[in-house]
C-alpha cells in the first residue's frame, strides 16, 4: 500500500507497477483500483501503471463531501508527486467521465485517452439505473436473486466474470452510509458535457455490446460529443470488456496509446 496525501489533506491508496511510459488507470464509481488486476501487469510490460483509489474509494480517505472536480485534481497532484508529465489515461465507466475532465482541464498532462463504456447521463449512477429498470420484477428479491438477475443484464461471458470478480476487493463495507451517499452525490450532475466538449486529447472509446448498465447507444453519445474519437464496439464483452475479451482489449489499448506517446 502506497499513500499520498494532496493538498487537502485526503490521504489516497495509489499503487505503481513496471517501468517506462506512465498509464493511468481510472475506475468506476464504487469501485477501487483491483479491478484492474487481470491486466495491470500485460501494461506494464513495457510501461509504468499508475492506479489510483479514488478519494471516498477502496483504502483513500471517505471524506462526508466530495466534488466531481476533486477526483481529477487528485488524479493531477498524484503525477505531480510521481513526476510524471506525460500520459495515458484508461477511464472505466464512470472513471472514464474522471478521465475525460482530467484531459479537458490538463491537456498537455495527457497523450491519448481511453473510455471504456462511458457514459453523458448525470441524474444517477449507472448502478442505480439498471436496478431501477428491473425494480418491479426484482424489488422484493433477496440479495443474491437479485444479483444473478442483475448480471446475466451486465455480463456476456458471466462465468468468466464471476470468476474475475473473486479477486475485485470489495471495500464498500469499510465505508459509512453517509461516505456512499458522497460517492453517489459526487457523479450526479457533474457537468460532464461541458468537458468532453473541450477534450482535445486523440481519444478512443470502447463499448461492450451486451452491457446494460451503460449502453453502447450512451456510449456513441459521448463519441458523438469527442470530435475525431474513435469507437470501437466488443461484441463479446458487456460490463468489463478487458476481462470478457482481454486479448482483444489490450491490443487495441496498447496500439492507440502507441501511436500518440
Amino acid at each position: 500500500m502506497n499513500l499520498f496525501t494532496t493538498n487537502d489533506g485526503t490521504i489516497l491508496n495509489y499503487k505503481t507497477v513496471g517501468e517506462g511510459y506512465a498509464i493511468v488507470l481510472i475506475h468506476t464509481a464504487f469501485d477501487n483500483y483491483t479491478v484492474f488486476h487481470n491486466i495491470e501487469d500485460d501494461l506494464a510490460t513495457h510501461n509504468q501503471v499508475v492506479l489510483i483509489d479514488l478519494r471516498g474509494h477502496g483504502y483513500s480517505d471517505k471524506p462526508n463531501n466530495i466534488q466531481f472536480t476533486d477526483y481529477a485534481n487528485d488524479v493531477k497532484e498524484l503525477l505531480d508527486y510521481l513526476y510524471i508529465d506525460k500520459c495515458a489515461v484508461i477511464g472505466h465507466e464512470m472513471g472514464a467521465s474522471v478521465a475525460a475532465e482530467f484531459s479537458a482541464t490538463n491537456p498537455n498532462y495527457v497523450s491519448s485517452l481511453t473510455m471504456i463504456n462511458p457514459t453523458m447521463i448525470e441524474d444517477s449512477t449507472p448502478e442505480e439505473r439498471i436496478y431501477r429498470r428491473y425494480s418491479e420484477k426484482i424489488r422484493t428479491w433477496d440479495e443474491e436473486k437479485q444479483h444473478k438477475f442483475l448480471a446475466a443484464k451486465m455480463y456476456y461471458d458471466k462465468k468468466k466474470v464471476n470468476k474475475f470478480l473473486k479477486h475485485v476487493e470489495n471495500t464498500n463495507g469499510i465505508a459509512t452510509s453517509n461516505e456512499m451517499d458522497s460517492i453517489k452525490a459526487s457523479f450526479k450532475c457533474n457537468n460532464i458535457r461541458e468537458y468532453l466538449g473541450k477534450v482535445t486529447t486523440p481519444t478512443q472509446i470502447i463499448a461492450g455490446q451486451h452491457g446494460e448498465r451503460t449502453t453502447i447507444v450512451e456510449a456513441k453519445e459521448v463519441a458523438d460529443y469527442i470530435k475525431d474519437s474513435e469507437f470501437e464496439v466488443f461484441q463479446s464483452s458487456g460490463l468489463y470488456p478487458f476481462v470478457e475479451q482481454k486479448a482483444d482489449f489490450l491490443n487495441s489499448v496498447n496500439s492507440f496509446i502507441k501511436r500518440f506517446k
